[in-house]
């Protein structure tokens, strides 16, 4: 899996978030895909260490309760400059004691988040549909029909006709606010 790019609703589909949560993670700086889109319409594509990263950041973020700023400060702070699976957890040091009271380091088993990814990954690879974007085929004929309907209504209709019943329903929508 070390030369795979995902899309973005795939990592998302992997990791069980949303795709907006994933995309404001990347805006915020707290973790850089693979290949970053460029302009309008390009898409962002992430590699296994991004997916395995931004998992780690989930962990820290839901389990241990810790804002998502000083979480991505945490994580880059120990992540191996050489992403590979061999290192199997990673320890990140709390902050110098405060008060005299001594603090153990949080322990993530980064081989166990490696395995969990490789997993949901597969399941997403295999699984993944997606999302059909744009108008759904036929919504022209639909569109047609519809407007020649309300045409059809209009037939008899004057412009001074339609001014009034505007007006008269802005009135009553007016009335209902106060």
């Amino acid at each position: 899996m070390s030369n795979l790019t995902l899309k973005a609703g795939q990592v998302a589909a992997a990791l069980n978030i949303s795709t907006k949560r994933l995309q404001n993670t990347v805006d915020a700086g707290y973790l850089s895909p693979a290949r970053a889109g460029r302009g309008r319409g390009s898409e962002r594509r992430y590699s296994f260490e991004d997916v395995v990263r931004m998992q780690a950041l989930e962990i820290l973020v839901k389990s241990y309760g810790l804002s998502a700023p000083r979480a991505a400060q945490m994580l880059s702070d120990v992540w191996p400059r050489r992403f590979s699976r061999r290192p199997s957890v990673l320890v990140i040091r709390p902050e110098p004691a405060v008060g005299g009271v001594k603090l153990e380091p949080i322990k993530l088993p980064l081989s166990e988040i490696v395995a969990a990814a490789e997993a949901r990954i597969q399941q997403v690879l295999e699984d993944y549909q997606e999302k059909k974007r744009g108008r759904p085929g036929g919504w022209s004929a639909k569109f047609t029909k519809a407007l020649s309907r309300v045409s059809d209504a209009l037939q008899g209709v004057s412009d001074e006709q339609i001014e009034q019943e505007i007006a008269k329903y802005r009135q009553k929508r007016r009335s209902r606010k106060k």
